[in-house]
């Protein structure tokens, strides 16, 4: 399974290495009336220069620096961004509309436009519906692009003895995160982003020395407890997926469901890695491709080396020095 994971690795590599925090653009977009809206960076890209991101809008609508008109046939039809997938891999366009609703379409170089249609109301069952879709895949792609997240969940993998362990490990992890989102978007609680992350960090820091302790044959009690470990440390990613989630607001009259459809997206997607993990373990079982001995550990020295970096970086910030 380590040997496996170097694989995994290069695939995420191109996140590990840029290490954003959040790697997501926002364009707001706030309703005045007459089909006429006003533009602002709520997230702003990471990009400039001829990478910029520049947000392309339906044919019939109008841009004059931070206005928008589209007149009678309001803000229906496709949004997209010039250069995404240009050092920004996903951005959104985030609509609040009079009536108080949003509605947020993400962008990314694999679907590079959003068909936009007239706004549905909440309470209408085509309003649910497309508030389940549209945060399900913001969880889903939130996860996926949470390479900090990602690592952490394949170091759980790494240090379950059995499919009856990773299951009550991944479980364990599931049931925590879930809880602190919660408490974290309904305002019961709240911690600050920049610890979080810092601690988020440090947390794979943990794994990855509890990965070289399974590979040198000690026993600790994370090894024979992973899944006390993984709720522990859940907790603490749920205020991750939290800070996320509110930066990129949720429709007031729906909050309960816009959550639900969040945190189904995230295990989905979550799920979704712990079965490419597996596949690709298979696969080199299978296959029985030779490795060199040292490849054993390389990947736990390599994560904890990139968690590492991190942690420093995140905790620059925290105490305002320049990185």
């Amino acid at each position: 399974m380590i040997r496996a994971a170097l694989l995994i690795i290069v695939l995420l590599w191109h996140g590990v290495a840029a290490a954003h925090v959040t790697d997501l653009a926002v364009l707001k977009l706030n309703g005045i009336g007459d089909g006429r809206y006003t533009v602002a960076w709520e997230l702003r890209p990471n990009t400039v220069g001829e990478d910029a991101l520049e947000p392309i809008f339906p044919k019939h609508c109008t841009r004059d620096g931070a206005s928008l008109d589209c007149g009678a046939s309001d803000l229906v039809g496709q949004l997209g961004f010039e250069n995404i997938g240009a050092g920004q891999s996903a951005a959104m366009f985030k609509i609040r509309d009079l009536d108080g609703s949003t509605r947020v379409f993400t962008v990314t170089p694999a679907q590079p436009f959003a068909d936009v249609g007239p706004a549905l109301s909440a309470d209408s069952w085509a309003g649910k519906a497309d508030i389940l879709r549209v945060y399900a895949l913001i969880g889903f792609e939130h996860i996926l692009l949470g390479v900090d997240h990602l690592l952490f969940v394949l170091g759980l993998i790494w240090i379950s003895t059995g499919r009856w362990m990773l299951f009550k490990t991944i479980t364990a992890f599931t049931v925590a995160h879930s809880v602190t989102l919660g408490a974290v978007t309904f305002g019961w609680v709240g911690v600050p982003e920049t610890f979080v992350n810092a601690m988020i960090a440090l947390s794979i820091v943990f794994i990855g020395v509890e990965v070289l302790h399974a590979r040198r044959g000690r026993q600790t009690i994370t090894l024979t407890y992973p899944y006390m470990v993984s709720f522990a440390f859940g907790l603490l990613h749920g205020f991750g997926f939290a800070n996320a989630l509110i930066a990129l607001g949720l429709p007031e009259d729906a909050i309960p469901l816009a959550l639900l459809a969040f945190n189904i997206g995230v295990e989905l997607g979550q799920i979704a890695f712990v079965l490419l993990v597996i596949a690709m373990t298979w696969a080199y079982r299978v296959m029985q491709v030779p490795w060199p001995g040292w490849s054993h550990i390389a990947p736990a020295y390599l994560i904890g080396g990139i968690a590492a970096f991190w942690f420093f970086e995140r905790a620059a910030i925290l105490m305002g020095v320049s990185t």
